[in-house]
Parts: structure tokens; C-alpha cells; sequence
């Protein structure tokens, strides 16, 4: 081989030798430094970026292949200056893969950063500051951390893994807290400017619930405006999804559409922790759809379809937020083929939780709406419903024996279902009474009633309901909270007679006491008995 052809490849082999030692230098550059100082540039990047102090307190290691990569231990975001109670985020370790090439032009481009078992408090402080809200500072000649060809380093994002999370919910105005563990996800974020997606799954009161959340401009909503957003949440207990635009800014708003629905309200109540249900029937299935609107403390949603327990209703909620006070208002709304108007005020603000509620139903229709009081199972039928109530408590009994208030109900062309009334007859008045005679459920033209609630009991002195086959009167109390029952229930049945019967004791299995019977005029009873 010629000898310059031979002096030419080791040439060409030492320039090749030399780039590749350049590149490897100009890679390991930023890592050949001390810690404290890596530290400290990564505090001053953070802290121009989101307004946000940062603290690493474990070590720091570093490695150069197969890429860049750094890992600290025991990292802090702080929270913004204010009255919260801790940190925003901190985590055991932080694992950030870099951008070789980014390296080389002085940026810090993250590829991939892995957040194991971090720690992220939402918090809202007395004041309704959120710690979530981030607003970076003005720019400022000491702002950027300074280097050595004077300038300053980028600062780009790539994916973000949160493995083994935690992520809790403070209301320092109320109280309220809420923390989801074991918490698992994925954020897609190319740039900071680039539209972030995100998903995963965490555990809430030892259930699962998975969670998909894509934003459109992250950049928008770091500099308070709006952007169009979508979040999906599942769980056993019931879906939300949301596709609208969000925004940032004091106060944060939303507008678009949602949709929730859950097997059983009041299952989904008791697992969330925001109030006990009662234990029966009662609060079973809901769906809600419609045209949401937030801004800051005042949800309106508009052209809303609502199903519970199979009663549907369509119109307009709103619902405003005060200082530790909830208040929903239906305006117009269409219910069971008729028209609801009325109020919902819940006050957290005294020493036990309060509420007053107060409504006006016209021309619905129920179609075997559930009473299961001594022995009248259901009603069906059209007309007027009115209530005015106020009560406080800790649980749903004391709030239910704490009631004080009025209601009425004036319905015609209804049944109501009395599963009882055939066998108490046909024991009271003997043998003229058969299953025939007196039917399950019993056909009225008009049924009326007004009440009173003093202390969690409901004084009735005006029942009347009037029939083809059957007529009758009523008056007594219903303590709510127990569910007892003293009542006069004065039947009287075509062609049979009348009766005055004593209803005392549980709702679900009370006692019937007859105190006299009537017998219409010309019926021959052989052996009859009163007792």
C-alpha cells in the first residue's frame, strides 16, 4: 500500500479520534462539575420557569451513556409563597434523561423524567389561593442561572412517568381532604408548548380509578388563558368526562360539555366521603349531561338532561360556592311532564353543617314512586308538590331529626299501592272481605295533604283521598329519624262500611290496632266480632 494512502487513513482516523474525544468532552461537560453546583442551576432553571423554589437534599448521580441521564434523591417543589400548609411536590427520586445533542448547543431538553414516589398536595388556603396555579416571575437580568459563554441554558420537557404516586386534596376553608394513592401514569409532554396528554391510574378508598387527561396549549394556561382540555375519569362507582376549554386564570374557568353518570348516588356519596346516605332504596341510579359553564365559585349547567331513580328531569342548575357555603338553584326546570322551581343552601360555616330547602313541583307525573310506610308501598298520579325545610347535623339522622318546615301534596288520578289494607280488612270485618275485594293498589280521583315538621316530626291532621272503590281520612305524626309511626287511618271501603284503625310503631312492620267498624247498612255478617 503507497505510503501516503497509508499516512492519509491514520490522518483521517486521528481527526475522527479527535471529534469523537470533542463530542464526548463537550457531553460530559455539564457533568463534570459538583453536584452542588448542578443543583443549584437546576433550582435557578426551575424557579425562572414556574416562579417555584426547588431543593434537592439527597446526592446527585450522574451518567454519561448509553445517554445523559441524572438522578437526585429527596427533591422538593415548593409551594407558592402564602398560607399552605407544605409543599407542592416532593419525591424520593428523580430520574432525568437529557437530549445528547441538545447538550451541545448549551440546552437542557428532558427526553424522559421518572418521578418515584412522589408526594403532590392540591391545596387551597384560607384565603382560596391554589397552590396549583403556577405563575412564573417577570423576567430579570439575575433571573437565569449564568454560564460561562454567557448564555443561558433552554429548558425543554419530553415524558413524564409518576411511578407509585400520591396525590392528596386539602380545603383549608372547610376542611375537606381527599388522597389517592398508588398512584400510576404517563404524561406526554414533547415541549412546553407542545399539547400534553396524560394517563393512568391511582386507588381512593381502596377502588381503582383510571384517569385520561389531554390539554391542548399547557402554554396558554401557564400564562392564565384558556385552553381546549378533555378529562376522563372511571371508576366502579360511576364515569365523568369533560371536553371543553379550560382556564387558569383567577378564577379558574371552564365551558363545554359533561357527562356523569353512577349506578348508585348514594353508594357513590358514601365511598367519595361527602355525606351518609340513607340505607334503602332511595338515591339509586343518576345520569347528568349537559352544557357546563365554571368560573370560579359558580357552576352553571345549562340544557341539562338529569335521571335519578328513573325520575328525569331537563333545565338549568346552578350552583354557586361561597365561604364554606353551597347553594343550588333549579329555575323552570322540566320534571315528570311537569315544571320544578326551588333551592338548595348548604352551610358548613357553624358548628354543625346546616341546609334549607325549599321547592315547588307543578303538574308532575310519578309513576310508583317508593313510600314503604306501613304499608303503603307506592304512589302514582299528577299533581302539585310543595316543601320548605331547614335542619342541621352531623349525619343524615341528626339532620333528619333536627327538621323543622311544612310540605303539602294535592294529586289526582293516581293509585296508591297498599299491600297491607286487603288483610287487615278481611281480618277486621270477616268473612265479606276476600283478596278480590280489595285490591293491591288502590284507584283515587283526588288525594290531598298538608304538614308540619317540628324537631324531625311530621304532624298531618288533613289526609284525604278520595275514590271509586275506596275513600278515606287520616291524621297522626311520622318521627322521621327513627321511622315510627302514630297515625288514624279512618278507610272507607264501598259497600263494605268503615273503619277507624290505629297504625303505631316501625314503618316497615308496624301494628294495626282497629278501634271500630262501621258495616254499610243491609249486610248480613254471621259470627261478626269486633274487638
Amino acid at each position: 500500500m503507497p505510503e501516503r494512502t497509508r499516512s492519509s487513513r491514520k490522518l483521517l482516523v486521528g481527526v475522527l479520534a479527535a471529534i469523537a474525544v470533542v463530542i464526548a468532552a463537550a457531553l460530559a461537560a455539564p457533568f463534570l462539575v459538583p453536584a452542588s453546583f448542578i443543583s443549584s442551576q437546576i433550582a435557578a432553571l426551575v424557579n425562572q420557569k414556574t416562579g417555584r423554589d426547588l431543593r434537592i437534599a439527597g446526592p446527585i448521580s450522574i451518567s454519561l451513556f448509553p445517554r445523559p441521564a441524572l438522578v437526585a434523591q429527596d427533591v422538593t417543589l415548593a409551594s407558592p409563597a402564602g398560607g399552605f400548609s407544605t409543599d407542592f411536590l416532593t419525591a424520593k427520586t428523580v430520574d432525568v434523561a437529557l437530549k445528547p445533542l441538545s447538550l451541545l448547543h448549551g440546552a437542557i431538553d428532558i427526553e424522559q423524567l421518572k418521578l418515584s414516589q412522589p408526594t403532590i398536595s392540591l391545596e387551597i388556603d384560607k384565603s382560596g389561593e391554589r397552590n396549583w396555579i403556577f405563575r412564573p416571575p417577570r423576567p430579570t437580568a439575575t433571573t437565569a442561572p449564568s454560564t460561562s459563554s454567557g448564555r443561558a441554558p433552554s429548558f425543554g420537557a419530553g415524558d413524564v412517568m409518576i411511578v407509585d404516586g400520591t396525590v392528596s386534596y386539602l380545603d383549608q376553608r372547610g376542611g375537606t381532604k381527599r388522597t389517592v394513592g398508588g398512584l400510576n401514569m404517563t404524561v406526554s409532554l414533547p415541549s412546553l408548548d407542545a399539547p400534553l396528554k396524560a394517563a393512568g391510574a391511582g386507588t381512593y378508598n381502596n377502588e381503582p380509578v383510571t384517569l385520561t387527561l389531554g390539554v391542548a396549549s399547557p402554554a396558554e394556561l401557564r400564562a392564565g388563558r384558556a385552553s381546549a382540555a378533555t378529562i376522563d375519569i372511571t371508576s366502579a362507582r360511576g364515569t365523568f368526562a369533560f371536553q371543553g376549554t379550560i382556564e387558569t386564570s383567577d378564577p379558574p374557568k371552564a365551558i363545554g360539555t359533561t357527562d356523569f353518570r353512577t349506578p348508585s348516588l348514594r353508594d357513590l356519596l358514601a365511598w367519595a366521603r361527602i355525606a351518609v346516605a340513607p340505607q334503602d332504596s332511595e338515591l339509586g341510579a343518576l345520569s347528568i349531561a349537559g352544557k357546563v359553564d365554571l368560573s370560579g365559585p359558580k357552576l352553571t349547567l345549562a340544557d341539562a338532561a338529569i335521571t335519578l331513580d328513573d325520575v328525569a328531569a331537563k333545565g338549568t342548575l346552578v350552583l354557586t360556592r361561597s365561604d364554606r357555603q353551597l347553594e343550588l338553584d333549579l329555575n323552570d326546570t322540566a320534571l315528570s311532564g311537569g315544571k320544578a322551581a326551588g333551592k338548595i343552601v348548604v352551610d358548613d360555616s357553624g358548628p354543625l353543617p346546616a341546609i334549607a330547602a325549599s321547592g315547588h313541583l307543578t303538574g308532575i307525573t310519578v309513576n310508583r314512586l317508593s313510600l314503604n310506610i306501613a304499608g303503603f308501598e307506592t304512589l302514582s298520579g299528577t299533581g302539585d308538590l310543595a316543601f320548605d325545610l331547614t335542619g342541621s347535623g352531623k349525619t343524615m339522622r341528626e339532620l333528619v331529626a333536627s327538621l323543622n318546615g311544612s310540605g303539602s301534596i294535592n294529586f289526582t288520578n293516581g293509585t296508591v299501592g297498599a299491600a297491607g289494607l286487603g288483610p287487615l280488612m278481611r281480618n277486621t270485618i270477616g268473612p265479606v272481605v276476600n283478596d278480590k275485594t280489595i285490591p293491591r293498589e288502590i284507584a283515587y280521583r283526588s288525594l290531598s295533604a298538608t304538614a308540619t315538621i317540628r324537631q324531625g316530626i311530621l304532624r298531618n291532621d288533613d289526609l284525604k283521598l278520595s275514590g271509586p272503590q275506596v275513600s278515606a281520612t287520616g291524621a297522626g305524626t311520622l318521627n322521621l329519624a327513627p321511622r315510627q309511626i302514630n297515625y288514624q287511618w279512618n278507610p272507607d271501603i264501598v259497600g263494605l262500611g268503615t273503619a277507624q284503625v290505629a297504625i303505631t310503631g316501625a314503618w316497615e312492620n308496624p301494628e294495626y290496632k282497629v278501634e271500630s267498624v262501621s258495616i254499610t247498612k243491609g249486610l248480613s255478617i254471621p259470627g261478626l266480632k269486633l274487638r
